[in-house]
């Protein structure tokens, strides 16, 4: 029988945030991934810096890999986008770390030197800060669409196809910008409730409750955001989409046996 002709994707915030709350075992991934979040929120809540910045770098590393892994799970069609095997995530943590560490800071120097040193001869009041945000935004475009280029499949080499990144960044930055105010919406309709009920019984928005659930609220967001850059990835980043078509039909092929097989 035909089980798949054709996967059309545009990047929608509304079906990232159905799958983020549909995989596989999605409440038991989201519980696990905020009790870091939620210690770390405490750590600043009541004033315990240093612990908030120690465990804070940790659980940043920690979420980061989170991430990364949540895209390439996405873009192979596979049951899960949050993974719970911490092989494969220290795997891709560490893989994510040697790629992008090196470019934020080779970047950062070029973005520093360009606005420190190339002089813009327009003497206007605020044009210095528009030229320092149109740089930044370019380079964080560039970061960004690299970032995805790997994450498609945590191959290395991906990261540094700059043909490639330069050919994609544009599109790839107004796609995200496109999702920020869609993702302030999902937010509203997630946390909002919430919040009003805590407002309506004048419980402070401190209370350990109310953390708890933003936390739960920060790691959907963290799936929404995996499963979203997926999508923005296969529609802006030109390269081997006939290969992922391969896993979607092999991947498809896989869920439907699985499934009949009473798993």
């Amino acid at each position: 029988f035909k089980i798949i002709e054709e996967v059309p994707f545009m990047a929608s915030i509304v079906d990232a945030f159905n799958e983020a709350l549909s995989e596989d075992l999605s409440f038991v991934k989201i519980a696990i991934y905020a009790i870091p979040v939620y210690f770390c929120t405490k750590f600043f809540l009541v004033g315990q810096m240093s612990l908030f910045y120690f465990y804070g770098f940790w659980t940043g590393i920690l979420l980061l890999g989170v991430l990364t892994h949540g895209i390439h799970n996405v873009r192979m069609n596979r049951r899960e986008i949050l993974t719970l095997n911490p092989m494969e995530l220290l795997k891709t943590t560490l893989k994510t770390a040697a790629v992008m560490v090196p470019q934020i800071i080779i970047w950062g120097f070029i973005g520093n030197f360009i606005i420190t040193k190339v002089a813009i001869p327009i003497d206007l009041p605020h044009v210095p800060l528009i030229y320092s945000i149109i740089v930044w935004s370019i380079i964080f475009s560039i970061l960004l669409t690299s970032y995805m280029s790997f994450a498609k499949y945590l191959k290395v080499e991906q990261a540094f196809n700059y043909k490639l990144i330069l050919e994609a960044c544009i599109d790839v930055f107004i796609s995200f910008l496109f999702f920020i105010p869609q993702l302030l919406i999902a937010n509203v309709v997630l946390v909002g409730p919430v919040a009003y009920l805590f407002y309506f019984f004048q419980l402070p928005f401190t209370h350990w409750g109310f953390v708890l659930y933003c936390s739960l609220a920060f790691i959907v967001n963290l799936s929404i955001l995996a499963n979203y850059l997926a999508q923005a990835s296969y529609e802006h980043i030109k390269g081997s989409n006939e290969e992922y078509d391969e896993h979607v039909q092999i991947n498809v092929i896989d869920d439907a046996a699985e499934r009949l097989n009473g798993k």
